[in-house]
């Protein structure tokens, strides 16, 4: 990673980093992301990385502060590439764009899965203006159901047409870019939300899309001023401050819930006279959710435990990490929390990432748009290759 504001010394330091720690070899998988002081200079940013490394896929996209090795920087100048050089890995890049011209939403450009294979995993760097989340993920679970998708929205831009997404042949604009890892690689994840549960889980007995009138047979609020009332002081002064939200179990098969298992939303507001909550998610009777709060601790402790299954395992090969750009220094109290918690679990892994307008990351095997939150991605050398 380098801070220097001039894009040639930038990019030549960078350059440098990265062809000294890859020891010569070319890169299969080349990823930049830089911050809005380099992002004016993106062709040049992609002609430079492409001529001087040679990548087989190169992914980048501008960012509110990036991340590399177990340093991450906010509100200043920051350039971070990383490369992978994995013999035998196949890449499938390709880049999702949205069709205009039409009532609604759609994206066009899907790789084909038959070219893509059903184990690979999925990395993808959108434009927060034109990606089209709610199409994106629905979609993707269809065409590649069970197959891993993480990525992050790019956070330096304020309006549409500058999502500066680059690949190996331009600089995108609008909509995604992405890549499929397959072959001797595989992708796993980390989807930390940062919630800890409160109270009881209930089962959604009433409710009409974002609105949920009844919990375990009574009125959802009555339900919340319950748990509300029963909780610990810490928890009620959280509440009390808008940190709740709620956890929807995304597997319903399941009779016991855990870290993992809960797709966290926000809490919109309550309806008095129904006796009503309404939340940031369509919800339906039968489903089961459980109140949430947030804070540092909380999002410390659920980091932690989520890790916690990769500390007996061999180092990673490399790790991308999208955390949101709502944690960091000003949301723990000091820097560098999400990536020193990533290296004391797995060890000292390659990482880079950057502070995303929106996490993807899987969550019950399926999809989702994250806010508040640290996904990752870490790739290791698949059993058999």
């Amino acid at each position: 990673m380098t801070s220097r504001t001039e894009l040639g010394p930038a990019l030549e330091e960078a350059v440098g980093q990265l062809a000294k720690t890859l020891g010569g070899k070319r890169p299969h998988l080349l990823m930049v992301f830089f911050t809005g002081d380099h992002s004016h200079h993106a062709d040049g940013l992609r002609a430079g990385l492409v001529e001087r490394l040679q990548p087989d896929v190169l992914m980048g996209c501008a960012a509110s502060g990036v991340i590399a090795g177990r340093n991450e920087s906010q509100h200043q100048p920051g350039l971070v590439i990383w490369g992978a050089h994995w013999p035998g890995v196949e890449l499938t890049p390709f880049a999702l764009r949205p069709v205009h011209g039409q009532s609604t939403p759609a994206l066009e450009g899907w790789p084909d899965p038959v070219d893509v294979g059903r184990d690979a995993g999925f990395l993808v760097l959108a434009d927060p203006y034109s990606a089209h989340s709610e199409v994106l993920l629905p979609e993707f679970a269809r065409r590649f159901p069970q197959q891993v998708l993480v990525g992050g929205l790019a956070s330096s831009t304020t309006s549409t047409h500058e999502g500066r997404l680059l690949t190996t042949e331009s600089v995108v604009p609008e909509g995604l870019v992405g890549v499929a890892v397959g072959g001797s690689v595989q992708v796993e994840t980390v989807v930390s939300q940062g919630c800890r549960p409160v109270g009881h889980h209930f089962v959604i007995t009433d409710s009409n899309q974002h609105m949920i009138h009844r919990l375990g047979g009574k009125p959802a609020l009555e339900q919340l001023q319950a748990t509300l009332g029963e909780a610990d002081e810490k928890a009620q002064q959280l509440m009390a401050q808008g940190a709740l939200h709620i956890g929807r179990v995304v597997d319903e098969r399941k009779s016991s819930f855990g870290p993992g298992d809960f797709l966290v939303r926000n809490l919109l507001g309550v309806d008095s006279a129904a006796r009503s909550i309404a939340i940031s998610d369509h919800v339906r009777p039968g489903q089961t959710i459980q109140f949430m709060v947030r804070d540092p601790a909380a999002a410390h402790a659920d980091l932690e435990t989520l890790l916690e299954p990769q500390r007996n395992r061999p180092t990673p090969l490399g790790a991308l990490m999208f955390t949101c750009n709502g944690r960091g220094s000003r949301f723990f109290g000091r820097p560098n929390h999400d990536v020193d918690s990533l290296h004391t679990a797995v060890g000292p892994v390659p990482t880079a990432g950057f502070f995303a307008a929106g996490e993807i990351g899987p969550v019950g095997g399926q999809p989702f748009l994250h806010g508040l939150t640290a996904s990752i991605a870490l790739f290791r050398e698949r059993s058999g290759s």
